[in-house]
C-alpha cells in the first residue's frame, strides 16, 4: 500500500491502537513519526504499539527531527538518539529534517546525515519542507547512493496558498515532475488539505481556484458513489507510484472512508478535469 500514516495527533490511548491495528490489517506498513509531535508524546505511543509487533519487521518508519529551533547539523545525531529512544527501536529506515535553515550550507546538513547513514541508525535520509534548489544541492553534495531517497512538502488537490506553520512549503505539478526525474519518494504531507475537500474551514486552502476544484470533486464523487475526501485523495493516488500520500486521523470510520480512495478508478480526462475543470 502506498498510503503512509501520519501520527501528529496520536497519544496513549486505546484510539492510537485501535487506528494503527486497522491501517495495518488494511494492508498498510509505513508509519510517518516527528520528534516534535506533541513532544514525543506521539512517539511514545507508536513506539508501545510497535513492541506488540516486535516480529513484524515489515514496518517501515519514516522519522523527522529537526524542527526549528533545533534546525542544525551538529543536533542531526541527537534528534535521530531522541526519535530511536521514543520509539523503542535501533534503526529508522528514514530520517527526515522537518525543515531548512537556508543560512547553513548543505554539505553540512549532507555530513550529518551520511554520519548516521554510516552509524546504522537510519537506512537513508530526506527532507521536509525544502525549496527543490536546495534539494537539488543536497542530491549534488551527497552523489548517487549517497543516501538521499525521501523529499516530503505538501501536494494535494488543492494548492496551498499560505503556509500552514511557519517554514512550511507546497510543491507544484511542475516541480513534481521534475523530482520524478530522479529516484526520491515524495512524500505528499496534508495530502487531503487538513480536511478542506471534506468540507472543513482550512485557511491554507481558502481561494477561488481550490473552492472550483472542491466543487468538481464533490460532483464527481457524487458521479461515481464515492466522497470528495475519498477522491482527493484518489487524485493522489493516480499519480506516479513514487508519490506517496501522508494521511491522518483519529477517527475508525475516517481512516475507512480514506481507505476507500485505493480503490477508485480515475481516467486522465477526470484527472485534467478535477484540476482545471
Amino acid at each position: 500500500m502506498r498510503l503512509i500514516l501520519g501520527t501528529a495527533d496520536f497519544r496513549d490511548d486505546d484510539v492510537t491502537g485501535r487506528i494503527l491495528d486497522r491501517f495495518y490489517a488494511a494492508g498498510g506498513r509505513a508509519i510517518d513519526v516527528a520528534n516534535v509531535y506533541g513532544e514525543g508524546v506521539s512517539e511514545r505511543a507508536v513506539g508501545k504499539w510497535l513492541r506488540s509487533r516486535a516480529s513484524d519487521d515489515r514496518i517501515v518508519l519514516y522519522g523527522k527531527g529537526c524542527h526549528p529551533p533545533f534546525c542544525a547539523p551538529d543536533l542531526v545525531g541527537k534528534e535521530v538518539e531522541q526519535a530511536l529512544t521514543l520509539l523503542g527501536v535501533e534503526r529508522l529506515d528514514v530520517f527526515m529534517l522537518h525543515r531548512d535553515d537556508t543560512a547553513i550550507p548543505v554539505d553540512e546538513f549532507a555530513d550529518a546525515l551520511r554520519a548516521e547513514v554510516d552509524a546504522g541508525r537510519i537506512g537513508g535520509f530526506g527532507v521536509s519542507n525544502w525549496t527543490l534548489d536546495r534539494f537539488r544541492a543536497l542530491e549534488r553534495c551527497v552523489g548517487t547512493g549517497g543516501g538521499l531517497v525521501a523529499f516530503s512538502n505538501h501536494f494535494s488537490l488543492g494548492e496551498m496558498v499560505r503556509p500552514t506553520w511557519p517554514g512550511c512549503l507546497g510543491l507544484t505539478s511542475e516541480e513534481l515532475e521534475q523530482l520524478l526525474e530522479g529516484d526520491v519518494e515524495v512524500l505528499a504531507w496534508a495530502s487531503l488539505a487538513m480536511g478542506y475537500f471534506a468540507g472543513r474551514e482550512a485557511p491554507s486552502w481558502q481561494s477561488a481556484e481550490n473552492e472550483s476544484r472542491r466543487a468538481r470533486a464533490a460532483m464527481l464523487a457524487t458521479e461515481l458513489g464515492t466522497t470528495a475526501h475519498a477522491l482527493a485523495l484518489a487524485y493522489i493516488l493516480h499519480q506516479p507510484p513514487r508519490v506517496r500520500p501522508v494521511i491522518g486521523t483519529r477517527s475508525e470510520a475516517h481512516l475507512d472512508e480514506t481507505l476507500s480512495a485505493t480503490r477508485i478508478e480515475l481516467t486522465d480526462d477526470q484527472l485534467t478535469w478535477l484540476e482545471t475543470g
